[in-house]
């Protein structure tokens, strides 16, 4: 906001410049007065030529000049790291999730029938299965990877349909 003040005060510091001063302290005379000046005539020709171009006042006038301030320069553009995208969160989030699930289907009846999935769940592929799943749940849901941990029902929920989906395919 400073900035715009100091622009806009040079604005009009350039026109003060260029054009005449009215305050009453610097005022020529002549200007201001009840009674104008006569104007005096020019001894040669060459004064002539800028005396006629005065006004009656006595003084010359020029155009107000106009200042256009430069454009603010941005020095930095401020970047935010995306941790949606973050690999180690999603692989954090895929041992949690994959954890659950072995713990689910250790321990909760309604998961007792996906008890064939166990063996797969435990090597690389559990991993992959628990990963693949995850990132569909991400993408359909438009939530996050950092989220998934709040809507864990859901995502279990979703883990199971899934799981449920595969195994009777």
């Amino acid at each position: 906001m400073a900035s715009f003040i100091n622009a806009f005060k040079s604005v009009f510091t350039a026109v003060g410049d260029a054009a005449v001063d009215l305050s009453a302290a610097s005022a020529p005379p002549g200007v201001g007065d009840p009674t104008p000046a006569a104007p005096v005539a020019p001894s040669d020709p060459a004064s002539a030529a800028t005396a006629s171009s005065a006004p009656a006042g006595g003084t010359p006038t020029s155009k107000p000049q106009l200042y256009f301030p430069a454009p603010p320069i941005i020095s930095s553009i401020t970047s935010y790291q995306d941790i949606n995208n973050d690999s180690k969160l999603q692989d954090m989030e895929t041992e949690y999730f994959l954890e659950r699930t072995k713990e689910y289907i250790k321990r909760d009846k309604s998961w007792k029938k996906l008890k064939k999935f166990s063996k797969y769940l435990k090597g690389e592929d559990g991993y992959e299965i628990t990963y693949k799943i995850l990132r569909l749940f991400v993408k359909r849901g438009n939530t996050n990877w950092y989220d998934l941990q709040m809507q864990e029902e859901l995502v279990m929920d979703f883990i199971k349909h899934k799981l449920t989906k595969l195994g009777s395919a």
